[in-house]
């Protein structure tokens, strides 16, 4: 009984693990997706403020025929001006640097749930290895970044979507995964769709 109870905690805290993992790389993922936006932006930004420079205004004359001299020049300035913008908003967000952050503690969870696969498997897991699993997965919460709680309910629902489609093709192997899906999600709207009607059934008894 006190061998499976320490199988137990092994699990709860490797389960906890790759939740955190999940929302740490969707974090990583979101603010590397942003920071090249912003690079990107900033690099056709600063293209197009360097040509329109060099370029005379009466060279737009066939495309634009009110266009004159003081308006080319705005529109130069406000293009520079958003450059300018995009640039001061990523040095100051530090996308990519929180990116990494966000990578490294996904990193580190990974190392941490190979470790605890490796102590579930020996024959013998003494309080010792519990306490140390427990210490160092504690030490990796204390030291990497928060998450915030929309992240982190999204990955627990991403974990357990992915466990419940692990298990469907364990019994399944060549079940159609998007037609599986849809047919979970019409279940979920019809449990929803259940619910409603029973409620306001009950608000009129009332």
């Amino acid at each position: 009984m006190a061998e499976l109870n320490k199988i137990n905690q092994i699990k709860k805290l490797r389960k906890k693990a790759e939740n955190s993992r999940n929302a740490y790389f969707m974090l990583s993922k979101k603010y590397r997706l942003s920071s090249s936006l912003l690079h990107f932006l900033i690099l056709i930004g600063s293209t197009v403020v360097a040509i329109l420079t060099f370029a005379n205004f009466d060279v737009f004359l066939p495309m634009i025929k009110n266009l004159t001299e003081p308006v080319y020049k705005v529109v130069i300035g406000l293009l520079a001006s958003m450059v300018f913008i995009f640039t001061v908003i990523e040095e100051f967000l530090s996308l990519s640097k929180r990116a990494s952050e966000y990578e490294s503690a996904g990193k580190q969870l990974t190392s941490f749930i190979r470790y605890a696969d490796s102590i579930e498997k020996r024959t013998n897991v003494t309080n010792e290895d519990i306490d140390h699993l427990t210490l160092h997965y504690t030490l990796i919460c204390e030291t990497t970044p928060m998450i915030p709680d929309k992240y982190f309910l999204k990955a627990k629902r991403h974990l357990y979507r992915k466990i419940e489609i692990s298990t469907a093709l364990e019994h399944n192997p060549y079940m159609i995964l998007w037609l599986y899906k849809l047919k979970k999600m019409l279940i979920e709207l019809k449990k929803v769709e259940k619910d409603e009607v029973s409620n306001g059934g009950n608000d009129e008894k009332k």
